[in-house]
């Protein structure tokens, strides 16, 4: 058995990362590129590596997931698998993959929401997907996972004012105003506003293809796009934010949204960038408390008038999910009538 890993731990056996890359060893000790991206990484291993030949451990059924499924997943997901998966090793995976019971997966839920409800469901419903792939493999004969169910996670709630957005914007970079602005004008997620190119301006607006409604085809597993797009129509503001987006780094360049060499944002980066922005923020002390870029989208459902535009802007199926999750600003509500029109009028001289 090899030495135990002091760094990445979460990554597949003989996978190592060096020098920006990631490179799978052979049991001959020959070094092979697999690429400098994690997806990269797991279709090229899914290839190359041999499948686990013993399922003796959970660690072992985590290893072949990571090889055989996680290729097939949204980069996103891939990326939040591979740290879940670190946190369930250290819990699970010794573990006989038989031996696991609901009763473990309900301690380790309950255990992990001490700390955090929304990663103890993520978390489950991660360990849920390894298990089904182990049911399908003739690992094991049930899923344990499917008898706990999630902790009701409550509602983020946060509404960012006008005059907090005004404080923070005025702070950022000119590239990350454009991103708050085009955050609450146009209602979209992160990832399709990093994602936002030329090719997608057209006469009418912008075309948004809505980076949730991808799925991965059932026959030959590749990524497809579904119909579901959204058009936001041109404003002046929306022209404006663009014009301005042109203008700002390279002329060439894959997105709009970038970095000062032109090259797209990582979630990862972006979310860094957003970060260092808030703590100067509140070092600063213009705003109280912090908020995220998501809640951007938040202020735009919840700064539009009419409900059903803002629906159709964050491209909801279901109305009901823009009022739960997106419509944060308080209820106004009128004054009751008083009861009795002719009620002495009693008030202190």
């Amino acid at each position: 058995m090899g030495r135990r890993r002091a760094h990445n731990k979460h990554l597949p056996r003989r996978v190592y990362l060096k020098h920006g890359r990631y490179w799978y060893v052979d049991r001959a000790n020959k070094w092979h590129d697999l690429g400098c991206t994690t997806s990269e990484m797991y279709r090229e291993l899914a290839r190359r590596a041999e499948t686990p030949a013993s399922s003796s451990t959970l660690n072992a059924v985590f290893d072949r997931y990571l090889v055989e499924r996680l290729p097939h997943l949204a980069p996103r997901t891939q990326h939040d698998y591979q740290r879940y998966i670190q946190n369930l090793r250290r819990v699970f995976g010794t573990a006989p993959p038989a031996a696991v019971n609901a009763g473990h997966v309900f301690d380790y839920r309950n255990k992990r929401a001490e700390k955090s409800v929304v990663q103890a469901n993520r978390e489950k419903s991660c360990l849920s997907a390894v298990f089904t792939a182990a049911v399908e493999w003739r690992i094991v004969n049930e899923n344990p996972c499917r008898q706990v169910p999630k902790i009701e996670e409550p509602a983020r709630d946060r509404y960012v004012t006008d005059a907090e957005f005004t404080a923070v914007y005025r702070l950022g970079s000119p590239m990350l105003q454009c991103a708050m602005d085009l955050a609450t004008i146009a209602g979209q997620r992160e990832g399709d506003l990093l994602r936002l190119s030329r090719s997608q301006l057209t006469d009418e607006g912008i075309v948004f293809r809505i980076g949730k409604s991808k799925r991965r085809h059932p026959r030959h597993g590749k990524i497809v796009e579904t119909a579901k797009t959204v058009i936001v129509e041109w404003s002046p503001e929306l022209r404006g934010v663009v014009e301005r987006l042109k203008k700002l780094g390279p002329i060439l360049r894959a997105t709009l949204i970038c970095n000062l060499q032109g090259k797209p944002y990582s979630e990862d980066g972006f979310r860094a960038n957003w970060h260092r922005l808030m703590q100067k923020a509140l070092s600063e002390k213009v705003i109280a408390e912090s908020f995220t870029f998501h809640d951007l989208r938040a202020k735009s459902a919840s700064d539009e008038a009419d409900q059903n535009a803002a629906t159709e802007r964050l491209a909801h199926d279901d109305p009901r999910t823009t009022r739960k999750v997106y419509l944060r600003k308080p209820r106004r509500a009128r004054p009751g009538a008083k009861i009795l029109d002719n009620a002495p009028d009693i008030r202190q001289s």
